[in-house]
């Protein structure tokens, strides 16, 4: 089990490590009452940071368990940071497979 922060390619990297702990936060919250988001807590803790353009974007944030962040003053707002995390018993979506791990642009 492996969560992924999936940050949105246009976001400034000066920004990403604020807007990645507002994110992880956020899905913490969101997904604290989920079994199997508590067992990947107490079991495995892996993740992982990836880039992502807009196309991958969307298809991963169309997946079932995602929370999405953003940061107010940054891209106008939008949605740019995706968390989601993988069960046990589910394939791993190409959109995430074939993913790049995030590094700053320089």
């Amino acid at each position: 089990m492996k969560m992924y922060i999936c940050v949105l390619d246009e976001f400034p990297d000066y920004m990403t490590p604020t807007l990645v702990a507002h994110a992880v936060l956020g899905a913490h919250l969101q997904f604290q009452n989920d079994g199997h988001y508590n067992n990947w807590l107490r079991m495995s803790f892996k993740k992982c940071v990836i880039r992502v353009n807009q196309k991958e974007f969307d298809k991963i944030a169309a997946l079932d368990n995602v929370y999405l962040g953003h940061e107010n003053t940054t891209l106008d707002g939008r949605k740019s940071c995706a968390v989601t995390y993988t069960k046990l018993t589910e394939e791993l979506p190409n959109v995430l497979k074939f993913a790049k791990l995030w590094k700053p642009k320089e």
